[in-house]
């Protein structure tokens, strides 16, 4: 009499749990994607990645040139009394809130105009996790450049007034300090919500430089809106803050209610675009 082999049946998780080796070790079924990176893994690599990145590396390296710039021209034209602390860290601030927002939307599209981003979400599948380290990761490198432009300011106006004959002073208010880094947190999360919106860097670049232009010639031109241009137009709610260190509570909530308009709506809807976009 002939003897049948019979075929095992089952689930995939099921055939799994019959491979598993001898030390006990569960074999995972084919097409599973694990359980992700921890998240100061995923933060280090997303950290990695924007220095590493030629882009990235290229924009520091401008970032650190134009700031090197500024502070030597206001040494320069301060030469006869020396350049004063307040100065020297204003005129170097400035420019760095108009590149630096350039990083956030390389780290945030970058990966989808470069086709990489099948390989991050492969080894993280949860792609708002990804976001979530992508933009803790600009506003980190935003905060030490920030950090550094202090150190730079200090040491250059210690340099400019000794030569001067003038008199030292690094005093500067905590009310300052803070207005100055909400700024730059500000600028940099508006380029990373741009870029996941668009996921497209040259397109994510545009309109991050040409829609507030836009926004602050309709403001100034429309007579109703003129009025109401600091609660619309974002450059305008952030001019008291680079002026001043004391902001009214008016002032706060303009910043407020840009930051609704131009960061909380758009990064809203390019993470539901991020989780929802086929990767090809």
């Amino acid at each position: 009499m002939s003897s049948t082999t019979s075929t095992p049946v089952g689930t995939a998780d099921d055939q799994a749990s019959l491979r598993s080796d001898a030390t006990g070790a569960r074999e995972e079924p084919p097409g599973s994607l694990g359980s992700g990176l921890g998240f100061g893994q995923l933060l280090h690599a997303e950290l990695r990645k924007t220095v590493d990145t030629r882009a990235g590396r290229w924009l520091l390296i401008v970032i650190v040139a134009v700031t090197a710039l500024a502070m030597g021209l206001v040494m320069w034209f301060s030469r006869e009394d020396g350049a004063g602390f307040l100065a020297l860290l204003t005129t170097a601030v400035l420019p760095q809130a108009v590149l630096l927002p350039v990083l956030g939307i390389l780290t945030a599209a970058s990966e989808w105009s470069q086709r990489t981003a099948l390989i991050t979400f492969t080894q993280e599948p949860r792609r708002l996790r990804v976001m979530v380290a992508k933009s803790l990761a600009a506003v980190l490198l935003g905060l030490v450049v920030l950090a550094v432009t202090f150190v730079l300011a200090a040491l250059a106006h210690v340099l400019s007034v000794s030569v001067a004959g003038g008199d030292i002073d690094l005093a500067v208010t905590g009310a300052l300090v803070l207005n100055y880094t909400v700024i730059q947190v500000i600028y940099i999360l508006m380029g990373v919500a741009f870029g996941a919106l668009l996921l497209n860097v040259p397109l994510a670049i545009a309109a991050f430089f040409v829609l507030p232009v836009v926004i602050s010639i309709v403001t100034a031109t429309v007579g109703w809106l003129r009025d109401r241009a600091a609660w619309i137009d974002p450059t305008m709610a952030g001019i008291p803050f680079a002026e001043s260190s004391n902001a009214s509570a008016q002032e706060w909530q303009q910043l407020g209610v840009t930051t609704l308009i131009w960061i909380v709506v758009p990064l809203a809807l390019g993470l539901w675009r991020v989780s929802r976009r086929e990767i090809k």
